[in-house]
């Protein structure tokens, strides 16, 4: 009968999270632990974004006048075409936004995150050289462009962890976003889950996990077994691993972590608080995963995690004017609720500090969409996008970076400003992003072969 590995580790008495903990069989970690504190939220926005409704707006569109004469900027915010209210009833404001002592416009889109300028620094012109969905997405995970359609290298939450050492239950979570190990050592994998449920799913013991009695049995026979020829049974250093599994499996499931993460119990207050006030209705939403992403870092659960706060964003056409508004605006709206929690809530082992204060949240999406509407009434995709950064680490109330009035092209950038220049400059990508991210932390970026833009750190 042909066992499977979810199967075997069940029998062992790992349960579903017994899976995770088997990713490349390499023990030695390439790096000295690094005693750091920081901490990593990465939100994913699936599908391409449309810059012009957040983070690279315009004021004007193509058929602009300067002077009395006519400019054709070949770019077309087109806000008129957007409904007057989203989803949840909130107004629509088809036009920039730019709250008091921000020096960030915003679009439409983004008026959840508007509150929160003092800690945001974005990012724009940066140059993908792409617009591949796969290529685009797997580049800014890992910062190197990807061989074909494969990921080159190890993703950004994978390489701080193996240069931190394994501090947390869970040191790198992945809900609905790809993660990848290249040679890394094993605990830097990131757990890989679809939904809450599936995390619940996995801090529990698996239907076949024999019961406590069973289990002592079973130690019991595995140090007999040791004991007779240690040496024979552990020669490639699997056994090693699969008892280290075994214990890291049972630790998670001992230590209740799922009482942080059951949203939708209305048996607890807190659940039921933390339902409410991020507005969750499903544990695959972008809502829930914010609540995760909080929950996390609240209760000292990863270094960091990875979240899908949007889908569907490729549209080629009509929808453009429904979806790519509405599900931006869900995401940055679930955001803006994770980074107030994060700015109220007291750094669980150093009480002088809030949370925010040891967290840097990175938002990405693969690409950007064409600034001209398309004859399908929709936009395509676009090799010029923007990113947000925020939180510890990064410059506050700052734009980096800037693409062209004319046609939205990427500008090369001072490194020490990050202001547009015409000689000497630099031009953004996701490398530059995530080398910077990690120098500034104090981390090695040996592994990108780059050294990070001084405009995009902030150590202070």
């Amino acid at each position: 009968m042909f066992l499977s590995r979810r199967f075997f580790l069940q029998s062992l008495g790992l349960g579903a999270a017994g899976s995770f903990f088997l990713g490349p069989w390499k023990a030695p970690n390439l790096y000295a632990a690094s005693d750091l504190d920081r901490r990593f939220v990465f939100c994913y926005f699936n599908g391409g974004w449309d810059t012009l409704l957040s983070l690279d707006p315009r004021e004007y569109g193509f058929s602009d006048t300067d002077n009395g004469k006519a400019r054709d900027l070949r770019v077309e915010p087109a806000y008129y075409r957007l409904r007057t209210t989203f989803t949840d009833g909130t107004t629509v404001k088809r036009e920039l936004l730019q709250p008091k002592g921000s020096t960030i416009l915003y679009g439409p889109a983004m008026e959840p995150m508007t509150r929160h300028f003092d800690q945001t620094c974005i990012v724009r012109g940066i140059s993908m050289d792409t617009v591949t969905h796969e290529v685009g997405r797997r580049y800014f995970i890992t910062g190197l462009p990807p061989r074909g359609l494969l990921a080159n290298g190890s993703s950004a939450g994978t390489r701080i962890v193996a240069q931190q050492g394994k501090k947390r239950p869970i040191p790198n979570l992945a809900v609905r976003v790809e993660s990848y190990n290249q040679g890394l050592p094993a605990y830097a994998s990131g757990l890989k889950v679809t939904t809450v449920d599936d995390l619940l799913r996995m801090l529990r013991d698996g239907e076949r996990a024999p019961d406590a009695e069973v289990r002592t049995l079973l130690e019991a026979y595995r140090k007999e077994a040791e004991i007779c020829d240690p040496v024979a049974l552990n020669t490639d250093g699997l056994l090693t691993l699969l008892r280290g599994a075994q214990t890291d499996a049972r630790t998670l499931i001992e230590e209740k972590l799922t009482d942080h993460f059951s949203f939708l119990d209305a048996t607890k207050p807190e659940m039921v608080a933390i339902k409410n006030r991020y507005g969750i209705t499903s544990m695959a939403s972008p809502q829930a995963q914010a609540a995760l992403a909080f929950q996390t870092l609240k209760f000292d659960v990863a270094q960091t995690i990875s979240i899908e706060l949007a889908s569907g964003l490729d549209t080629h056409f009509e929808n453009w004017e429904t979806d790519q508004p509405e599900r931006q605006y869900q995401g940055w709206k679930a955001l803006a609720q994770l980074v107030d929690d994060l700015k109220a809530e007291p750094h669980p082992r150093d009480p002088s500090k809030k949370l925010i204060d040891t967290t840097t949240v990175v938002v990405f999406s693969e690409f950007a969409r064409t600034p001209m509407i398309n004859n399908r009434e929709g936009r395509d995709h676009w090799l010029v996008n923007s990113a947000l950064l925020l939180g510890a680490g990064v410059p506050h109330n700052k734009v980096v970076g800037a693409s062209t009035e004319q046609g939205m092209n990427a500008l090369a950038v001072d490194p020490i400003s990050g202001q547009p220049t015409k000689s000497g400059g630099t031009v953004i990508n996701p490398r530059l992003i995530l080398a910077s991210l990690m120098e500034g932390a104090g981390f090695s970026t040996e592994d990108l072969r780059v050294s990070g833009l001084p405009c995009l750190m902030d150590k202070v």
